[in-house]
């Protein structure tokens, strides 16, 4: 199946996902992800109310990794198709930055970023410069958890899929979700909404990108929708982690790149002004990330 497929999402899911489990959870005070231990212990919770409502946490990173997770990789793709040949090394993060990210806050939030310039190098058949971003991930994976996420037998994958459009699309799509469903499934969930935050401000960045050397289009119209939903999820779920200072800086942050996307729902509501406002959110939300300034 084509990853393109997976851009459009089924309204029914976000509403359910997006509301759904919001009443039961919103007192919940989750301290733990970005600390010393970064798993939630259930035997220090003092209900069985407690343990529902983390049931439902992981119910909601679970629906948004099965409908959003694959997002990045779709966006990037489209992106790729629609500007052919349009490549530019500087646009990804440096990965001589990789060793000033050594807190588990800033290395979640940039091993994001790193893995979605893996794919932005990789579908414009930049193998080196994707092999460069995989080894800044793995770096920051180490700091996170106990193995690496990219393996040597996947650089062989990534190799004999340079020339195939639709294996390296297929790869990079089972690829891409596999960090958050280890994640969620080892109940780090600080962690995996940190990454998915990355993982989106550097699509949007890219995305950004693209109109600002090209111009809107439809496709581009439909992505920064695409985008605008998944921010709103990601807010939603930033907001369960409160013992986090930082995580309530970057909500903050978050919350203003919302407001600049304003009530969008397509073209008409696209002006020039708004699109502006977008990129110019977008970009300084990004730069605060890859300098570790939050």
């Amino acid at each position: 199946m084509r990853l393109l497929t997976y851009i459009f999402i089924p309204t029914f899911v976000i509403i359910f996902s997006g509301c759904g489990a919001e009443n039961n959870l919103k007192d919940l005070t989750v301290e733990t992800g970005t600390g010393e231990d970064n798993t939630i212990d259930s035997s220090n919770l003092e209900s069985d109310e407690e343990i529902s409502a983390l049931d439902k946490l992981r119910f909601r990173l679970d629906m948004l990794v099965a409908n959003h997770g694959s997002a990045p990789v779709a966006l990037l793709v489209k992106l790729s198709k629609e500007e052919k040949d349009v490549f530019h090394p500087d646009y990804v993060n440096d990965v001589g930055r990789a060793e000033s990210y050594n807190d588990n806050f800033s290395a979640a939030l940039n091993f994001g970023v790193y893995k979605t310039d893996l794919i932005y190098d990789l579908v414009h058949h930049h193998l080196n410069d994707g092999l460069n971003a995989r080894d800044a991930a793995n770096k920051l994976a180490d700091q996170l958890w106990e193995e690496h996420i990219y393996s040597e037998e996947d650089v062989e994958n990534y190799r004999k899929a340079q020339d195939n459009e639709e294996e390296l699309e297929s790869l990079l799509f089972q690829d891409y979700e596999r960090t958050e469903k280890y994640l969620i499934s080892h109940d780090q969930f600080e962690i995996a909404t940190l990454t998915m935050v990355g993982s989106l401000v550097e699509s949007m960045y890219f995305t950004s990108k693209a109109i600002e050397e090209h111009g809107l289009s439809e496709a581009k119209i439909n992505l920064l929708i695409n985008e605008k939903h998944q921010l709103h999820e990601l807010i939603e779920l930033l907001g369960f982690f409160k013992g986090n200072e930082k995580d309530m800086v970057l909500l903050t942050e978050m919350e203003e790149v919302e407001k600049a996307y304003g009530k969008i729902s397509g073209k008409e509501g696209l002006s020039a002004e708004t699109v502006n406002h977008i990129d110019e959110a977008v970009f300084a939300l990004r730069e605060k990330i890859v300098k570790n300034s939050i």
